[in-house]
């Protein structure tokens, strides 16, 4: 198997092993991520519905969602913690 990196921008992950055609390959840490944010969640929906979101997700660079993300105080301090 020859390295796989993830398609999403900014992300520097590589051995992917999961594979969307016309999207990309995308890494488990990506894809935790998609499924935390996005609206889909653990609700049913049409794989184009999915599709259509993960496209969107995929475009972004990574750790951008990361100030939108809701935290608490603890775990801001910790962030920047060195």
């Amino acid at each position: 198997m020859g390295v796989m990196s993830c398609s999403r921008r900014n992300c520097e992950s590589i051995m992917c092993d999961c594979y969307v055609p016309d999207i990309g390959y995308i890494c488990n840490e990506c894809q935790n991520e998609f499924k935390e944010i996005s609206t889909i969640g653990n609700l049913t929906h049409t794989e184009l519905e999915i599709r259509v979101e993960l496209e969107e997700f995929m475009k972004t660079p990574k750790n951008d969602y990361d100030n939108e993300k809701d935290i608490t105080a603890d775990e801001f301090f910790r962030n920047h913690s060195k």
